[in-house]
């Protein structure tokens, strides 16, 4: 296995026209993305990683200019350095396509799949987030899509990113299994799964496959019973392949005194 560095950020959730109640009770602290942002990215600059991914919601519902804000930050904090994105039931994809990757006006609003090569190691992007939004499926096209990249040419391992967790305690914000994906799971083919979605950071296996989720960039909530409670931790993460097969993960929070937002019946 090659070694390589993974920096790992999710649901940033960029849109300073947004008036959400968590938005704004952010914004009256002044706890915004653009200051949580830069703080990231020049510890990642330190860090040097290999690879970056972001595993969805990059904007709340946000417009090109917004994506293309965010190209602007992490190409100049990190350039070079190979950038996959997947697509969070607050994306926009037109827009996603136009400001973060250039396709012009006339993007399409389509799922959006995308794979990479980065030291040695496959990258797919799948699109969990477009045919139910908060709960998490893939359309059969994902799923061709997956086979396709998985039997392509030889690397030394394919990584999986996606928006929704598989976990059974996120109710139904988490990716719904179905019996076509265990099987590729089980197949051996898969390396590891990173993704965000729950707004915190959770490390775990799925039918023995390493998955990372991350906290958001943005705020933070927790899963408790019955509840979940909203508030306003943010961090990333940098995961870490070893030549050995070992991994370690190191999760960074940018406000970890968190305060309290509100709570509310979950299920």
């Amino acid at each position: 296995m090659n070694p390589i560095t993974i920096a790992h950020l999710s649901d940033i959730h960029y849109n300073p026209r947004d008036n959400s109640n968590i938005s704004t009770m952010l914004r009256e602290r002044e706890i915004l993305v653009e200051k949580r942002l830069p703080v990231c990215l020049e510890n990642l600059k330190l860090r040097k990683p290999d690879v970056l991914l972001i595993t969805g919601d990059l904007t709340h519902e946000g417009c090109a200019d917004d994506y293309a804000y965010l190209k602007k930050q992490i190409g100049t904090a990190l350039p070079g350095v190979p950038v996959l994105c997947s697509m969070g039931n607050h994306d926009r994809r037109s827009a996603f396509r136009s400001g973060f990757l250039g396709e012009g006006e006339a993007a399409p609003d389509s799922p959006y799949y995308a794979s990479m090569v980065a030291k040695g190691y496959r990258f797919i992007s799948l699109d969990s987030s477009w045919e139910k939004g908060m709960e998490g499926t893939f359309p059969e096209d994902a799923l061709t899509y997956l086979r396709e990249k998985l039997d392509g040419p030889g690397v030394c391992g394919n990584i999986l990113i996606m928006h929704h967790p598989v976990m059974t305690m996120a109710g139904h914000l988490s990716f719904s299994m179905t019996d076509t994906f265990q099987e590729i799971l089980q197949s051996g083919k898969i390396t590891a799964i990173f993704n965000g979605h729950v707004h915190g950071c959770y490390t775990g296996t799925v039918c023995g496959v390493p998955q990372f989720t991350s906290d958001s960039l943005k705020t933070g909530s927790d899963l408790n019973g019955g509840r979940i409670s909203y508030n306003d931790r943010s961090g990333y993460q940098i995961v870490t392949f070893y030549e050995s097969g070992d991994w370690l993960v190191e999760r960074f929070l940018l406000h970890p005194e968190t305060e309290l937002f509100f709570e509310r019946d979950f299920y």
